[in-house]
């Protein structure tokens, strides 16, 4: 698997940009995704971007470990949500419930839903997340039809590409996810055919992923600044 960075000799750079310092784990992992978007949870302070991020972190993780039909839901969603998904030159724009959620299943009915961030930026305001990531898919070789690769039906896949999201929400106590605009570099594909090892199935991201899920609920606790506030207080 090759990356062309903007960094090629990994020079020491006084940056936190991601994608500059292209520092992309050997192995894809299902669950580095969720931990990167804890993280960046915990040090974040201010309600309304938690309350966002909680909601992003669940949405990812539902749409992840297969549970499709949990995702356009009032508590998550709005009633009639717009997207735009691009990929490989082509936008695909899907409008209301019917149309967002028929995405979502067809993802999981084709087992392609097996997906995550290698290396990412991540930033939350008062309109939503914004990403840009080394963006990873676990893709059935039978699927890749039409992609520039010569790819064995039997065999399983990673899908690389540079991707960058805008996930729009409303500015309630609650925020739901309103829409999702969603972009990506037609020049960055690479492919890597998987050893059956590697291979992370749905079945496997969903066992992987369910502690993640268990603790990504929308309920709103302390940052973690106020949460050492406390406590010194209370020593």
């Amino acid at each position: 698997m090759h990356f062309e960075a903007v960094n090629p000799g990994n020079q020491r750079l006084n940056t936190a940009d991601a994608l500059t310092l292209m520092r992309v784990p050997p192995k894809f992992d299902v669950t580095e995704w969720p931990r990167q978007v804890e993280a960046f949870l915990h040090a974040t302070e201010k309600p309304l971007h938690r309350a966002i991020l909680k909601n992003y972190l669940r949405h990812l993780l539902l749409e992840v470990a297969g549970y499709w039909d949990r995702i356009i839901v009032p508590e998550l969603t709005v009633d009639e949500p717009m997207y735009r998904v691009g990929g490989r030159r082509e936008v695909h724009v899907l409008s209301g419930k019917a149309a967002v959620e028929g995405f979502y299943r067809q993802t999981f009915e084709t087992r392609q839903n097996v997906m995550g961030a290698r290396t990412m930026n991540m930033g939350v305001e008062d309109y939503g997340v914004t990403t840009e990531a080394v963006w990873t898919h676990v893709v059935p070789g039978v699927c890749l039809k039409g992609h520039p690769v010569d790819a064995d039906p039997e065999a399983w896949y990673l899908m690389n590409h540079h991707l960058f999201q805008i996930f729009t929400y409303t500015r309630d106590a609650q925020p739901k996810l309103v829409s999702e605009r969603i972009y990506d570099d037609p020049e960055s594909y690479s492919y890597e055919k998987l050893a059956p090892a590697d291979v992370v199935t749905p079945e496997m991201a969903r066992a992987q992923l369910a502690p993640f899920l268990a603790r990504a609920t929308l309920a709103q606790g302390a940052p973690a600044s106020i949460k050492r506030g406390q406590a010194n207080r209370s020593a």
